[in-house]
């Protein structure tokens, strides 16, 4: 195929009508839990973007950056700047985007809500004197076996359950510091206590969890991309201090005012489907540049 050819194909490809289809299927699968079909679609462009298909909500997040409709004049852009410099090679690399153009035919189908779509956490333990150690159990397998002490489902709780099998244990805080990405989602998490020792943390992932409250993150100052999908949550005020945000997550959540991000100048991407955001503030939301999915 000519530079000429490709380039035809692209600018069409990546015209504003085609990125709206696209977008708003993805949103529509979204918003139905088809998560699948959202990572299968992410798997088929995998050898072509740096996309990981294992996880729903960041999965969404990338395709959404992909090729929504508000990245399509710079986009075109850079197409025709390529094409002006007859660089057939990087002209390529756009080309993914022949491989969803068949998303329009995709059935979206309403998931059970009935069913408990929630993976269990198996971690390397098991039962010994009331405690795990070295076999397979699950979180809930652990909590239930606790009949006296209450142990409360929090952050730094569950990372002592993952790495040692067992809370009463002396888990020195900074050795959360070393981490750069944690992921915690699905695991009944109640609260964040814990998670400000993470202090170089660049993603963290906690949706669908039973979170309302997130100040804890107020001093993770290193992160980059954050996942709070399908929580209680209804007020983000510390976000506002977290000034390397490139990338947030919010939807499902109770959340009613998003001014706490519009301070944040690398924020890129932000999803705030079911939420009832006043329009007012995703306008001054968009107008930074910023990708917002509502």
């Amino acid at each position: 195929m000519t530079s000429r050819e490709l380039y035809t194909e692209l600018t069409e490809a990546y015209s504003q009508e085609n990125l709206n289809r696209i977008t708003g299927k993805l949103i529509l699968l979204y918003k139905k839990k088809n998560y699948a079909t959202i990572r299968a679609i992410a798997n088929k462009i995998s050898k072509y973007v740096d996309i990981n298909e294992e996880k729903d909500a960041k999965c969404f997040s990338k395709l959404v950056v992909l090729y929504h409709p508000d990245k399509g004049h710079a986009i075109r852009e850079e197409i025709q700047q390529l094409y002006e410099q007859n660089n057939l090679e990087r002209l390529q690399k756009f080309a993914h985007i022949h491989l969803v153009q068949d998303i329009e035919n995709l059935v979206v189908k309403v998931v059970d809500e009935s069913i408990d779509y929630r993976p269990e956490y198996v971690w390397d333990t098991e039962i010994d004197d009331g405690y795990y150690t070295d076999s397979e159990v699950d979180e809930d397998a652990y909590f239930d076996n606790q009949d006296e002490v209450e142990i409360e489902r929090s952050f730094f709780n569950l990372i002592k359950i993952r790495e040692y099998g067992r809370t009463n244990i002396e888990l020195p805080t900074y050795y959360l510091e070393d981490f750069e990405e944690f992921e915690l989602a699905e695991s009944g998490l109640e609260s964040l206590d814990g998670v400000e020792y993470c202090t170089h943390v660049k993603i963290l992932d906690v949706s669908n969890n039973e979170l309302t409250d997130i100040s804890n993150l107020w001093d993770l100052h290193d992160l980059e991309e954050l996942y709070l999908a399908n929580n209680q949550i209804g007020y983000i005020d510390a976000l506002s201090n977290l000034s390397k945000l490139r990338i947030v997550d919010l939807s499902g959540n109770g959340i009613d005012d998003i001014s706490p991000l519009f301070d944040l100048e690398n924020l890129e991407y932000v999803n705030l489907v079911g939420n009832r955001i006043p329009k007012n503030q995703l306008t001054n939301l968009e107008k930074k540049g910023c990708v917002v999915v509502n």
